[in-house]
């Protein structure tokens, strides 16, 4: 149950923060073979299988995530807040039950963990075209999307119209950090669209079609960035706190000749910023930032796991891994 006070809730999740696996701890991971990277792992107290073996790698990492909603929904002062943060989930698992009613698919559902409704709840509402359980915008979005069936299944549109809907109800929220963080993530990802659109020589027309509002970045700005060089791009799209970071991330994608340099300087900027806070004391940010190192911290640990595991080289590794928080 949710606390009252934020400075309990800040309390606790100081001395969960000790626990985090830091940069130090995750070179070594690196550098070490996919036993010897395990034992490091475990012996630091990640998750609740002391036991477990290389092969258990996704079952570690669920029940160490597990641990963090949990205990982010004990002590949050404001669920509204963090269920934001829990909810991108939901949003995704909605995506998911939908695409695979819709193409009458009977494989297992890939599910994401941690959101505010069970993938129970969720399955029965997708089956029963019925969201009257959900918030209020969400259920709203759901049921204009079902409308949207009877004329025409557009996969597209299901992402498209459910991460707009999920935008717009961050945004609204009044939070200045929760309005920073979403804003530049929509710059990120807006970037990337634009930039795996102009790779297939598609244009604005495209653009317009999967643009998600609410950034700093206009969809006039970027479909005018499209036209110029590639050279050129950074620069056209320069605007906004998280312009900077873009910069850097399409110089690197430049250099490398691979947009994944872009998503990681994506993923590097957000948990920067949602580390900026972690000093406060009387206020949700502390909170909010620890379950988005948790969140990296996983990402990290299941790609070292991953590649030790298939033997894959160590330039995988270093390529792809993101910062860490704080």
């Amino acid at each position: 149950m949710p606390q009252q006070s934020a400075l309990f809730g800040v309390a606790r999740i100081r001395v969960h923060e000790k626990k985090l696996i830091n940069k130090e701890k995750l070179a070594r991971m690196a550098e070490a073979s996919a036993q010897e990277a395990l034992r490091l792992l475990l012996d630091s107290g990640y998750g609740t299988m002391p036991e477990a073996t290389i092969e258990d790698s996704e079952e570690i990492i669920a029940s160490a995530l597990s641990q963090t909603y949990s205990l982010v929904r004990e002590v949050t002062p404001n669920s509204l807040l963090t269920d934001i943060f829990l909810m991108k989930a939901d949003i995704h698992n909605l995506k998911l039950l939908l695409k695979l009613r819709l193409t009458g698919s009977t494989e297992e559902p890939a599910f994401m963990s941690g959101g505010v409704y069970s993938t129970e709840a969720l399955s029965q509402m997708v089956a029963s075209s019925d969201y009257s359980a959900l918030a209020d915008w969400l259920c709203a979005a759901m049921e204009s999307l079902e409308q949207s069936f009877v004329s025409h299944i557009n996969p597209v549109k299901i992402s498209v119209q459910l991460d707009n809907a999920y935008m717009e109800y961050a945004l609204k929220n009044g939070n200045s950090f929760v309005v920073e963080y979403f804003k530049a993530q929509a710059d990120f990802n807006n970037v990337l669209a634009a930039l795996r659109l102009r790779a297939m020589n598609q244009g604005a027309d495209k653009l317009k079609e999967v643009f998600i509002p609410g950034g700093d970045i206009t969809f006039l700005t970027l479909s005018c960035a499209m036209e110029v060089p590639v050279e050129a791009f950074a620069k056209a799209v320069s605007t906004g706190p998280a312009s900077r970071s873009i910069q850097l991330g399409i110089d690197a994608m430049l250099r490398t000749g691979r947009i994944s340099s872009l998503e990681r300087e994506r993923d590097n900027y957000l948990i920067v910023l949602a580390g900026r806070n972690k000093g406060e004391i009387d206020t949700i940010a502390p909170i909010i930032g620890f379950l988005l190192a948790r969140e990296q911290e996983a990402r990290s640990i299941r790609l070292i796991l991953t590649a030790k595991r298939n033997n894959l080289p160590d330039s995988i590794i270093s390529e792809r891994l993101r910062e860490l928080y704080g």
